[in-house]
């Protein structure tokens, strides 16, 4: 079995993860010279900053909420049914290996804070509190999806173009062969990446797990509320111990 072949094996195997086949295709574009396209891997493997162009698998949709000390999370009513799209749709940066971690908790939905800056503008006028996009667990797994589906096309697109990798490396000629076929899977052609950021759109994020988010803060909480009832109990037993003289 050939390099590539192997690959595209693997590929179609559901078990073998998405930041482990991103790692043998960075050896195999490596191998081939594939700079545009180890462009995208390593942007894949290491996560996107924010001044770097997003792909459009990566733009998420979901329901923006706010944290209410009494009642947990509440939806947040928009005006229009255009500023709801506009601020509930946001990109994903973290990491394929991150968002892999994410969905092994089995989370139904998963909580994407907005910046505290952000917050405070969609706020202005009214409470402050911490606002965060709610995403379902699907659209984290369709992240996964497509990354495994642009591989399996530049898997094989290079089989079909007679790269092969039958020796310890690639041949001179699956060299010179696969500069025909690079401007097709280079990083601006992955699929219509977008801006990040601009003008009123796609604010990106981070993605957290709901559940580790509410406990955290149930933590502090108790945490806080702990500290105040024993602060409480102390300066009780000082002023009853300076009044009874005990």
């Amino acid at each position: 079995m050939t390099k590539i072949e192997a690959f595209i094996k693997n590929i179609q195997n559901e078990s073998v993860s998405v930041s482990s086949l991103l790692r043998e295709a960075k050896l195999i574009a490596s191998g081939l010279g594939q700079s545009d396209f180890l462009k995208w891997l390593n942007l894949e493997i290491e996560g996107y900053k924010s001044d770097d162009n997003y792909p459009k698998y990566r733009s998420l949709s979901g329901q923006m909420k706010g944290w209410n000390p009494y009642y947990g999370w509440v939806p947040v009513i928009h005006k229009t049914s255009e500023i709801e799209k506009r601020l509930c749709t946001r990109s994903a940066s973290q990491s394929i290996r991150e968002i892999e971690e994410l969905l092994s908790n089995k989370a139904g939905s998963y909580e994407m804070p907005y910046p505290a800056s952000v917050s405070d503008q969609i706020l202005e006028g009214s409470f402050k509190t911490k606002l965060s996009m709610f995403i379902s667990r699907p659209a984290l797994v369709g992240i996964l999806d497509s990354v495994r589906n642009r591989l399996l096309d530049w898997a094989v697109e290079l089989k079909r173009s007679g790269i092969h990798g039958d020796e310890v490396e690639f041949t001179s000629n699956e060299k010179k062969e696969v500069q025909k076929i690079e401007s097709k899977f280079n990083i601006g052609k992955i699929e219509n990446f977008h801006g990040n950021l601009g003008e009123g759109n796609n604010y990106t994020g981070e993605i957290l797990s709901p559940a580790e988010s509410f406990w955290m803060k149930a933590f502090w909480y108790i945490f806080i509320a702990f500290v105040i009832v024993v602060a409480g109990n102390i300066s009780s037993a000082a002023i009853l111990k300076y009044i009874l003289g005990i």
